[in-house]
């Protein structure tokens, strides 16, 4: 029972409970003066107290009376320590705290008083509304962090934070109660009901371990509070106090949104960290997480919450009622303009007609808007039934903010045809994931980017459209200096590059790493855009530009001097040219030759420095000069250094660029077993662009994980279409081989 506000816990006769019966009124009779104080009618009783609603006689304020029973006040530590936590609490004075006026002058009569608050308690608003809207629930929640952090800084810990310990005012404001208290009374060594003083479902992990506590304990609580405004449901509480405690301790409750798609991923982010269960991971203080909880309500439009709050607490209904109907109009407008662009997503279409449903259920119109919008998008219409999805929806459980995972699932919704569950991770993606080119590409790619499941075309590189609450997601950054006059030529020995790859790689599986790895890394270190003669292992002359008579000449002595004396003399010649020539696309052109001659001569580092400084001095030359730096890390076993590099090459504005980034950094997931990845990745270049060369590999990879993965149907589609469309090539060789063997059983199973 809470000290202060048993009153608006739903118990008989208080505010928000159920009308005084004859019984209740007949267990004692109240007195008509308590020292100072006119009873004026008993509010409620509890375990511990009584509640009176009383008129200070000295100053006519009306206040709240609470006197301690007996056989409380009989225990000397307890009174002790009681009296020692009120003289704190009368110090401590704020406008979000339920202030306490005065206290008995003897232990044998004990009693506090406070203000009275006309409103009650969140719990017995929350037993008339049974959910919060999400904004109103925020602004609660960051009034009464305002409170604790009042608190905390004179070292009060509350506790035992929950809804029926936060009271509103007819006025619209919140305020926090018992402070202190309830530490007083977990000093106790007695019980009244022989149970567990306090309330299991709302304590923290550490809190519910026995251990000391300190304010950040009183955050997860907190948490707790807004999750149960949100959902109308305590996500702890069980059967017993042991199992409530075990769920404390253990479970990640499921993200508000799964149930109330208005609730924005921001605050479902503010609400993950209050509720970490590690204290370290939570905000250092009240102060930090009411600025987390503005900061929210402003980024998603909320300036004035307080007037939406009085009027909610009003009339919870009919505040409702307003609410479903001004969503069901917005988002019912917002579908019916992206149905009528054909360039717009059907994603998102489909996302604002759910919306419009899930606001006015049963109303004809949205019913007609949801169902075009599903046809439009092609959403499947039978639960998904995937083990990998499954497996990676438990992984999400405990690591909610995991961007790799929350791509994954959505990937693998957006292969399953669940738009709407894509959707709900795409927004979940806006919010946590970092600003990186190559994670940001990834998301942009996960709305719109596959329009042939669909049959809408987009242009390329279009993004998702502004989301539902018109934050824009943020944007790809795209390289200015990534034109692409020698692309042709990467795609073209790329390709060939790959098959070739793709061979050595498939004789392997299922090791990745297996013999033949030198074979690949040099497959994937030179990106062949210069010729090489059979004999000469310079690069050709004819890679220069036909006037540029310095650079050819400086390339053919280059040549002459590796034969003669080796790599090293052919760098110190180029490099003493690169200070004789000055057109951007010659030095750019001398760097390349630079970095392949320190490679033949076993200088990486050198190798590097060159290609940077001819992405630099040569936008003709960037995108060549990044692949072959990715490729020089791959081949080192620097994977998290080519990713960066990869990273980057996503965000060029040359869509056959991204499309082979993407397939490299397949090829790099698949080597190191994540075939998840892999998989998603090869369907993704598929989907962007199914008649480049790219294509092939990528289906020989897609077809391979098929295969393993017992999906044999989907395995021999890959490989047919490879020899279809590449008959006599490298790529259709391997499929043939693939499709003999077809009939094998998988040597493994995909993770």
């Amino acid at each position: 029972m809470s000290w202060i506000t048993g009153a608006a816990a739903g118990i008989p006769g208080g505010p928000g409970g159920p009308p005084a019966t004859l019984e209740w009124s007949l267990m004692s009779q109240a007195p008509s003066r308590i020292d100072n104080y006119r009873i004026v009618k008993r509010l409620a009783m509890g375990g511990m107290a009584e509640i009176f609603l009383a008129e200070d006689e000295r100053t006519g304020r009306t206040v709240a009376l609470k006197k301690v029973l007996p056989q409380v006040a009989n225990d000397p530590d307890f009174m002790d320590r009681f009296f020692h936590e009120i003289q704190i609490q009368i110090s401590l004075k704020h406008k979000n705290v339920v202030e306490l006026l005065d206290c008995s002058p003897s232990r044998q009569n004990a009693y506090i008083v406070m203000e009275f608050v006309d409103g009650g308690s969140l719990t017995s608003l929350l037993l008339t509304a049974r959910r919060f809207p999400w904004e109103v629930a925020a602004y609660a929640v960051e009034q009464a962090l305002r409170g604790l952090h009042a608190a905390h800084r004179k070292n009060i810990v509350h506790r035992d934070v929950k809804p029926q310990n936060i009271m509103w005012t007819k006025d619209g404001h919140v305020k926090i109660a018992d402070f202190g208290i309830s530490k007083a009374e977990h000093m106790t060594r007695l019980t009244v009901t022989g149970t567990v003083v306090g309330t299991p479902a709302n304590m923290s992990p550490e809190q519910a371990r026995g251990e000391v506590l300190d304010a950040r304990s009183d955050l997860f609580s907190m948490g707790t509070v807004l999750y149960e405004l949100l959902l109308g449901s305590n996500p702890f509480s069980a059967d017993s106090v042991a199992a409530t405690l075990r769920r404390v301790v253990d479970i990640e409750p499921d993200p508000p949104s799964l149930a109330d798609s208005t609730i924005p991923p921001s605050l479902e982010r503010v609400l993950r960290k209050l509720m970490a269960k590690d204290r370290e991971k939570r905000y250092a203080s009240a102060e930090e997480a009411s600025e987390a909880l503005r900061e929210t309500l402003a980024q998603e439009g909320f300036l004035q919450v307080g007037a939406l709050f009085r009027a909610f607490a009003a009339d919870p209904a009919a505040f409702m009622k307003d609410r479903a109907r001004r969503l069901a109009q917005l988002h019912g407008e917002r579908a019916e303009k992206l149905l009528g662009d054909a360039a717009a997503p059907p994603e998102e279409a489909l996302w604002e007609a759910y919306n419009t449903l899930a606001a006015a259920p049963g109303d004809a119109r949205a019913e007609t808007l949801f169902r075009t919008a599903s046809l439009r998008a092609g959403q499947r219409d039978k639960p998904v039934d995937n083990a990998r999805i499954r497996q990676l929806e438990e992984q999400i459980r405990t690591d909610p903010e995991n961007v790799a995972l929350l791509l994954q699932l959505a990937k693998l919704y957006r292969l399953e045809k669940d738009f709407l569950s894509l959707m709900k991770f795409f927004k979940r993606l806006q919010a946590v994931a970092p600003g990186d080119a190559y994670t940001q590409g990834q998301i942009a790619a996960l709305v719109g980017g596959g329009a042939g499941a669909t049959g809408v075309s987009y242009p390329a590189g279009t993004a998702a459209v502004p989301s539902a609450r018109t934050r824009v997601s943020p944007a790809v950054p795209v390289l200015e200096d990534d034109p692409p006059p020698v692309w042709p030529k990467v795609l073209a020995i790329g390709g060939v590059a790959a098959a070739v790859l793709f061979a050595i790689w498939w004789s392997r599986r299922p090791d990745p790493l297996a013999p033949g790895a030198e074979e690949r890394e040099r497959a994937e270190a030179f990106v062949n855009l210069l010729k090489k003669a059979k004999d000469d292992p310079a690069p050709a002359a004819a890679q220069a530009p036909s006037d540029d008579d310095a650079l050819r000449n400086a390339l053919e002595k280059g040549a002459l001097l590796e034969k003669e004396s080796g790599p090293s003399a052919a760098m110190a010649h180029y490099k003493e040219m690169l200070g004789k020539i000055t057109r951007a696309e010659s030095r750019g052109s001398l760097l390349l030759v630079l970095s392949e001659t320190a490679l033949r001569g076993g200088d990486a580092a050198e190798a590097l420095r060159a290609l940077d400084e001819a992405a630099r001095v040569s936008p003709a030359h960037l995108v060549t000069a990044r692949f072959r730096k990715a490729a020089i890390y791959e081949a080192q076993k620097n994977d998290s250094a080519a990713r960066a590099v990869y990273d980057e090459l996503l965000a060029s504005s040359d869509p056959a660029v991204r499309v082979t980034a993407t397939l490299r950094l397949a090829l790099a997931a698949d080597r190191a077993g994540d075939t998840g990845r892999a998989l998603v990745l090869y369907e993704e270049v598929l989907a962007k662009a199914p008649d480049s060369p790219d294509a092939l590999t990528a289906r020989l990879g897609a077809g391979a994980l098929y295969r393993v993965a017992g999906r044999v149907a989907d395995a021999r589609r890959c490989f047919e279409d490879v020899v279809r469309k590449a008959p006599g090539t490298d790529q259709a060789r391997s499929a043939e081989k693939a499709l003999e063997g077809l009939g094998a059983p998988p040597a493994a199973q995909m993770p």
